[in-house]
């Protein structure tokens, strides 16, 4: 009884740490062929991606090219969209790319009031003639 109480044990750590293709939910085991797959609803700019693909659009990965003091200034103004607890998680998560000074925001946002609040931001770190508003709202 003893071996088989300790295999048991050995058997749920490991099936635990992901080592033997299960996972123990409560006294449910779930195989790795009942795992949950991934939503087939894609997020509210994944289509507007597709257009990353094009070398006119700047994207994050451009920022490279940019100095200490751009990214800098993206750095503050992504804090300051992340201290807005008021703005919705796409807002949030905006594309924020500086080059040579001036940033570009693009990305869905919820509404005027939250593309607003975020070109105010923006334009308190960098100053409004130096931000490229490409922000697209998604209602009134």
């Amino acid at each position: 009884m003893k071996t088989f109480t300790l295999s048991l044990i050995v058997s749920r750590g490991l099936a635990t740490a992901g080592f033997l293709g299960c996972v123990f939910v409560s006294s449910y085991t779930l195989t790795a062929a009942e795992t949950v797959s991934p939503p087939s609803v894609s997020a509210d700019n994944t289509e507007k991606n597709v257009r990353d693909n094009d070398d006119a659009t700047l994207t994050p990965a451009d920022q490279a090219q940019g100095s200490q003091h751009d990214v800098d200034v993206t750095r503050q103004i992504r804090k300051a969209l992340m201290a807005d607890k008021t703005l919705s998680m796409n807002a949030q998560n905006i594309k924020i790319v500086t080059l040579g000074g001036k940033t570009t925001l693009r990305g869905p946002v919820k509404n005027v009031h939250e593309r607003e609040r975020i070109l105010t931001m923006a334009g308190k770190v960098v100053g409004l003639k130096n931000v490229d508003n490409k922000l697209e709202t998604t209602g009134p």
